[in-house]
């Protein structure tokens, strides 16, 4: 049995420094006082379940680090989905058929143009550059996630900061440039937020903005129905924001968008951690939504019925079915998934784009003669899943089995895929398994600050420098935890998602926003609601006895202590921890890509972040708490050589050269994505159209990204580049 003790690290510090072991549903409840374990045999009523009656499951003794440490990814692999469908346990096996036929079908469906409602934009639209995007044009958002909605649209926004000196008004880009659609980022713009003193965060403020550097998507307009082939038809709507002119570019998202190497290992994804790690089979909400389900049949050519479906540990599937539905990402507004399989499944697979034959997962798909969609998923899928002749209605419209199933599909083929891309084979991988001689001084000494001076690997942990990642899944009871704040007192947090203090919290409010059913995105809010009595619908364990400021003051744990339901709590403003692997290839930086460069991102980190005023009360502030910051984000200290050592660390060895040369598993078909519109942030030119709606619509410059077979980019071609390096 563990010893449920008191004795707790330092204030601060991420991780308990005494040994961690999880045992036995026995153990954990010992030390948790009833609370709930994720992935339990039976699933709740309506999703969701009442803390005092949920029992947890045994799991396997898990012995971590003690203290925070520097791992290798080699011999890590995301965790095989399992679950219940309608109450009964289920696993992979009961949906794939063919693992390696999933898995040709996800890279087709994630680089596929035609998903996108217009014909031209895939998944991979905003994940290209190892993993992420890096294009410069049409790149930048007001800020909409703020929640003052007078001043969300507008751009070039000041640092908010009511009631703390230094704000000053900024109403262009910090180059001089006007901003807003179709500007083209300088390097020279960044970073957002500049102050006169780099090292004292409340010195003068010298520039700032609230706009976010994110990703370009579709135009605004409303689903009609499957169109023609190439594209949807949609009615365009007078888009009062992203205009120029009059003429409607392409929306951008108010997050930057993160890699997609390496995602697959996260407890749940999306900067606000809104894709669950339970996979619901239609939705990113798990067992938040309470239309989700899919459709099977028990016997060939049968009628099928809806199921309820909870595969936990997918939450690559929960996120992959999110952006194709997004009116902002890749999708005319109001179209269901139904619809995206109504016009694709009897479309070859990249039927406009180059596939490499070398290409390590689609040689087969190089030639002329493409599968279809449709193909691909009978080859992958049980029959159960699309076999029957019998019609499904949704909202009144009769669809077949396979388009009704069309997301789960989507999700589970994207999931395997993106499995397949785990970059363990960096040089700091060879050092950790005893090759030293991979590392130069400077990034040893490096490797040394992450881990010391530096505090990096405080919420950088893990085996992918994350603590949002496999750290939560072999320590399921650590989902939450309780620390010290910068102030000096205790709140409760989610585990992985911090905030940081890089803008005002009231800009993005992070995991501490709600769902589409109102219900917190946070564990911790959920946790108050489970005390009140009350449901919730994310499983997960609470062991109060591993919290780093214990709930009892008595030496021993007393696990019948519980926080009283007004506990503070920390989550607004704090968003999922990024991986750092192969972070100099996945800039711009931060949740609002607000840097250019990682000196930039350590300038940020040295002087204790962008907050301003006191501990106790500063601009991570947000309803009743005067602060939401991270206690680690304080100043630093570091050397001008340290730093230069420390980015040292950050780039090369943490850089898989697969990654950097798009060698198999990173290789791709090609891709040709918009990147902007003809014209300038001051005039566009309207698409050459007699119908009035199209010709509203700013003409696209496109991007063209050359198919890569398994060797990787040619030689004369070079490595992938930083971002500072996509400037002209």
């Amino acid at each position: 049995m563990m010893k449920c003790s008191a004795d707790g690290p330092a204030p601060g510090k991420r991780w308990m420094r005494r040994l961690i072991v999880l045992a036995s549903a026995g153990v954990l409840a010992a030390c948790g006082g009833g609370s709930t374990q994720e992935g339990r045999a039976t699933e709740p009523a309506q999703g969701g379940g009442n803390a005092a009656s949920l029992v947890a499951l045994g799991a396997p003794i898990t012995a971590l680090p003690a203290v925070p440490s520097l791992q290798t990814l080699r011999n890590v692999t995301p965790p095989e989905p399992s679950g219940t469908e309608a109450g009964r346990p289920v696993g992979l096996a009961d949906y794939v058929s063919d693992r390696a036929a999933a898995v040709r079908l996800g890279k087709a469906l994630f680089w596929d143009m035609n998903v996108g409602s217009d014909g031209n934009t895939a998944c991979a639209t905003c994940h290209f550059q190892a993993g992420a995007d890096n294009r410069v044009t049409n790149q930048v958002n007001p800020g909409l996630a703020n929640v003052n909605q007078s001043i969300a649209s507008r751009f070039n926004k000041p640092f908010i900061a009511s009631g703390v000196p230094g704000d000053v008004p900024a109403y262009a880009m910090k180059s001089g440039g006007q901003g807003g659609p179709n500007y083209t980022l300088a390097l020279a713009d960044f970073p957002l937020h500049v102050l006169a003193d780099p090292l004292n965060r409340d010195s003068a403020i010298v520039y700032s903005n609230d706009d976010v550097v994110g990703s370009q998507g579709v135009f605004d307009a409303n689903f009609v129905q499957p169109g023609q082939s190439r594209f949807d038809d949609c009615t365009l709507r007078p888009d009062g924001i992203f205009h120029v002119g009059g003429i409607n570019t392409r929306q951008t998202t108010d997050r930057n968008s993160p890699t997609v190497i390496n995602a697959a290992l996260n407890v749940r994804n999306f900067w606000d951690g809104r894709a669950n790690n339970v996979f619901n089979g239609f939705s990113p909400f798990g067992n938040r939504d309470p239309d989700a389900g899919i459709w099977v049949t028990t016997s060939a050519g049968g009628s099928p019925t809806k199921a309820r479906l909870a595969l936990k540990d997918a939450s690559a599937a929960s996120q992959a079915v999110g952006p194709p539905g997004s009116h902002v990402e890749m999708s005319c507004g109001g179209r269901s998934f139904p619809n995206i399989a109504r016009r694709v499944l009897d479309l070859p697979a990249l039927n406009r784009q180059v596939v490499d034959p070398t290409d390590s997962v689609l040689a087969s798909f190089s030639g002329a003669l493409k599968p279809k969609y449709r193909e691909l998923i009978q080859a992958a899928f049980l029959p159960r899943l699309w076999n029957s002749a019998q019609p499904v209605l949704l909202g009144g419209i009769a669809y077949s089995q396979a388009e009704a199933n069309f997301p789960l599909f989507f999700g589970l083929a994207i999931q395997l895929y993106e499995a397949t891309l785990l970059s363990d084979q960096a040089p700091l991988d060879a050092y950790l398994q005893g090759n030293t001689q991979v590392l130069s001084a400077s990034e040893i000494r490096g490797m040394n600050l992450f881990s010391g001076k530096a505090q990096c690997v405080s919420c950088h942990g893990g085996p992918e420098l994350t603590n949002a990642a496999t750290r939560l899944r072999l320590a399921p009871a650590e989902r939450i935890e309780r620390m010290l704040m910068g102030d000096g007192q205790a709140a409760i947090y989610d585990n992985g998602f911090y905030n940081i203090g890089v803008r005002p919290t009231s800009e993005d409010l992070g995991v501490g926003a709600k769902d589409p059913w109102g219900t917190p995105l946070s564990f911790t809010r959920q946790y108050r609601t489970s005390l009140q009595g009350g449901v919730m619908p994310d499983l997960f364990t609470v062991d109060v006895c591993s919290f780093e400021v214990p709930v009892s003051t008595t030496r021993t744990c007393d696990p019948k202590k519980l926080p009283g339901t007004d506990f503070r709590d920390a989550v607004d403003g704090s968003f999922k921890t990024p991986g750092l692997r192969n972070v100099a290839l996945t800039g711009p930086y931060f949740h609002n890509g607000s840097r250019a460069t990682l000196e930039q991102v350590l300038e940020f980190y040295n002087r204790g972040g962008d907050r301003r005023g006191s501990d106790a009360s500063n601009t991570s502030r947000f309803g009743p708490n005067g602060s939401n910051l991270d206690p680690d984000i304080k100043p630093l200290g570091l050397s001008a050589s340290e730093l230069t050592d420390l980015a040292a660390f950050l780039k090369a060895p943490l850089t898989d050269p697969r990654v950097a040369w798009e060698r198999a598993p990173f290789d791709h078909p090609s891709l040709s994505l918009p990147n902007g519109h003809v014209g300038d942030d001051t005039a566009v030119a309207g698409q050459q159209s007699s119908d009035p709606k199209i010709a509203k619509r700013a003409q696209d410059v496109q991007m063209n990204i050359q198919a890569v077979g398994r060797d990787g980019r040619p030689a004369n071609g070079g490595p992938l580049q930083p971002f500072n390096l996509s400037f002209k």
